[in-house]
């Protein structure tokens, strides 16, 4: 879609959000709500263009247009909130849509009750997300989104896809975090849309995890292979462009926090003291607060690198208020770090089983680990091969 009719669809956005302000004050037949309706219709037309229709997503509090984020200020927001409140992740509009929809649509967003329903109506429809096997459905059935496979016989990618120079620049910026020297992310975009280009359509993303492991850093080792899943887990849900872009280099930057940890605390085979705990559970905000003051590291690294050990249910680390609400890319980002904790060796125990594994992440789901983005996870790795079950 063109820069003008995004436009339109951002003031239809703005017109929808006015009018369930004003809705609150006066009736639907209000004459004032009725322009207001007019004007989002009329915006509405020139936005949807020839196609048949227009379809938004929310995931989390975000909405999503045609794989793309949608920026615009506070009305794409409240938007994603007004769906959020009443449990829907699909808003789709036909090109169709007449008056008395727009009016009807306005109603049942004003209407205030928490988690009810919205009604369809001819050419509105809302639906919920379900993830299943890198393919996105509504309620009724059609498919949302997707993503395609490659080959089976594609070309098995590894850290070579790295230039030299890209690969060292990426471990000088790991060691100079932590040497505390200012952190220099110059280069950060150019890796990162290598991994891109590198990994996101590979149909088995887990084998371009083997050969990094032979590398001797496990931090940056580690950060590299969380980099691949989570853009895997991105890919199955439709997101491509500057999102995917942001959340390759969220992931990869997350754990820069832990540069600032004693090595000999990271790699220690016997059980930390309460102290060494204390110490650990420091790194994601140091990692926030290293990545703030970085030029050039998008505000999702920050979150990323903030939120990565909370907990779906609100625990975890560090400690937020009961209201604090994950960003997506930090619920992936969780998920691909515990998969890659346990399935690598590590100084202290050796790496578990692959099924084990799995069955692990999918009991984490709603407790620990987002249940929708832990689902679609196993699904990823469980594609490709067949018998691999999470018990």
């Amino acid at each position: 879609m063109n820069e003008t009719r995004i436009q339109s669809l951002l003031q239809f956005i703005r017109h929808i959000a006015s009018a369930v302000t004003t809705a609150s004050m006066y009736s639907l037949e209000h004459r004032q709500i009725q322009t207001i309706c007019e004007q989002a219709l009329a915006s509405f037309r020139d936005a949807v263009g020839d196609q048949h229709e227009l379809s938004l997503q929310r995931i989390d509090d975000q909405l999503i247009f045609e794989g793309q984020p949608l920026s615009g200020g506070m009305y794409p927001v409240r938007l994603a909130s007004m769906l959020k409140h009443r449990s829907d992740g699909l808003l789709r509009i036909s090109a169709q849509v007449e008056h008395h929809e727009i009016v009807d649509l306005i109603g049942s967003f004003a209407k205030g009750r928490e988690k009810t329903d919205l009604l369809s109506t001819k050419n509105i429809r809302f639906g919920k997300l379900e993830i299943r096997f890198g393919e996105r459905k509504d309620t009724e059935g059609k498919i949302v989104g997707m993503s395609e496979p490659t080959s089976s016989n594609a070309a098995l990618p590894d850290y070579q896809n790295l230039s030299d120079e890209q690969l060292t620049r990426l471990m000088e910026i790991f060691d100079a975090s932590k040497k505390k020297k200012k952190l220099n992310t110059v280069g950060i975009s150019e890796i990162v849309t290598a991994f891109i280009g590198a990994f996101v359509k590979e149909a088995d993303p887990l084998l371009a995890l083997a050969p990094l492991r032979d590398l001797d850093e496990y931090s940056f080792v580690h950060s590299i292979n969380v980099c691949i899943l989570n853009l895997a887990q991105a890919a199955a849900l439709g997101i491509e462009g500057a999102l995917l872009h942001d959340l390759g280099t969220a992931a990869l930057l997350h754990d820069i926090g832990k540069t600032r940890i004693p090595e000999e605390i990271l790699n220690k085979k016997e059980p930390l003291t309460d102290e060494e705990w204390k110490l650990i559970r420091t790194h994601p905000f140091e990692g926030a607060k290293l990545l703030l003051g970085a030029p050039g590291v998008p505000r999702l690294a920050v979150i990323t690198a903030y939120e990565h050990h909370l907990r779906f249910d609100g625990k975890g680390y560090p400690v937020v208020n009961g209201r604090w609400e994950q960003n997506i890319s930090s619920h992936m980002t969780a998920i691909s770090d515990v998969f890659d904790a346990m399935s690598t060796n590590r100084s202290y125990r050796e790496a578990r089983d692959m099924e084990i594994v799995l069955t692990d992440l999918k009991n984490l789901g709603g407790a620990h680990l987002h249940p929708l983005l832990a689902e679609n996870f196993i699904h990823i790795v469980t594609r490709s091969r067949p018998g691999l079950v999470a018990k």
